[in-house]
């Protein structure tokens, strides 16, 4: 068993088990890609992948196991590989983040202070919902994560509270929309309603408090957080949207609706098996400011199959 086969498993899983789209991404031949899985296969004597014909459909009990081993294992000679890096020169380096529509709006200010103290830091963030991001943290893609309770069933992943996002909502001023002071959920349901994009944990939250009240939202627009503010504000509709920070839009009238919602819980999340590098633990620092680093790179060392439970509150 050498490593290519491994990291072939962990790219066609990620790829959707498109085989060509793996292949193109491992700089090899789609045949060849089809080769080394039968190889692994009966090296080991299981079927890993389920399959239609010759295509490849899903993952075999056995191989969704081999996957999370596969990865730990890559993730571990991507550790060894970066050590030489962590002490040639402190400071620099690429520092890959990956992050929940929800949680983006943290990242500018943190990302400012970020800068300035490791200004030869190459950062990218990427925008991804929250399974994303976890697939990204355990496929190696991202050093660190922000998203919501995703990240806390995967015993991969250490995961650490974060921030508490609140809903608001928001109504055009506009006769027609809803006007009382006080706002209900049945109020809200009887008017034309923007929220976030359905199968985001924003929008699931949203979706279980209407449930809960026997109730069915005429929801006539989804999107993310950003652009239901904007089409609330222009009088497409009443919105409910997950959202920190003031909202500065005209003609907006913004309820605060924590007892309608409660909030939607961020988390950060590392790779478990993850070795630091200071300027990752800064960035952790400046979003975790109450949290001791050590806990973070002792919580992200270690192996457990349960998630990380934190000794403070939010």
């Amino acid at each position: 068993m050498d490593l290519q086969k491994l990291k072939i498993i962990r790219h066609a899983a990620a790829c959707g088990f498109n085989l060509t789209r793996a292949a193109k991404e491992l700089h090899t031949s789609q045949p060849g890609v089809s080769r080394q899985i039968r190889e692994l296969e009966d090296e080991l004597g299981v079927e890993l992948f389920i399959r239609v014909g010759k295509r490849l459909v899903a993952m075999t009990e056995p191989g969704k196991e081999l996957l999370e081993i596969a990865c730990r294992i890559l993730a571990d000679v991507n550790n060894i590989r970066s050590i030489p890096a962590r002490f040639e020169k402190i400071g620099s380096g690429a520092l890959r983040i990956a992050s929940a529509m929800s949680g983006m709006g943290r990242l500018p200010e943190t990302l400012k202070r970020f800068h300035s103290s490791f200004p030869d830091v190459r950062i990218s963030v990427k925008q991804l919902d929250s399974a994303g991001v976890a697939s990204a943290l355990l496929h190696d893609e991202a050093d660190i994560g922000l998203a919501g309770e995703h990240l806390c069933n995967l015993r991969d992943i250490a995961a650490f509270p974060c921030f508490v996002l609140k809903y608001k909502a928001l109504v055009p001023e506009k006769p027609t929309t809803v006007r009382e002071k006080k706002i209900s959920l049945r109020m809200l349901g009887a008017h034309p309603l923007l929220t976030h994009n359905a199968g985001t944990e924003e929008r699931t939250i949203v979706d279980n408090a209407f449930a809960a009240a026997g109730l069915k939202p005429n929801i006539i627009l989804t999107a993310d957080g950003p652009c239901l503010i904007r089409c609330a504000a222009m009088g497409i509709g009443a919105a409910v949207v997950c959202h920190e920070g003031e909202i500065r839009e005209k003609g907006l009238r913004v309820h605060e609706v924590e007892n309608l919602f409660g909030g939607a819980a961020f988390f950060l999340g590392v790779r478990r098996g993850k070795l630091f590098r200071d300027f990752e633990l800064q960035l952790v620092h400046f979003l975790l400011p109450e949290l001791d680093l050590e806990t973070v790179r002792k919580e992200a060392l270690s192996r457990k199959p349960a998630p990380y439970v934190p000794g403070y509150a939010i």
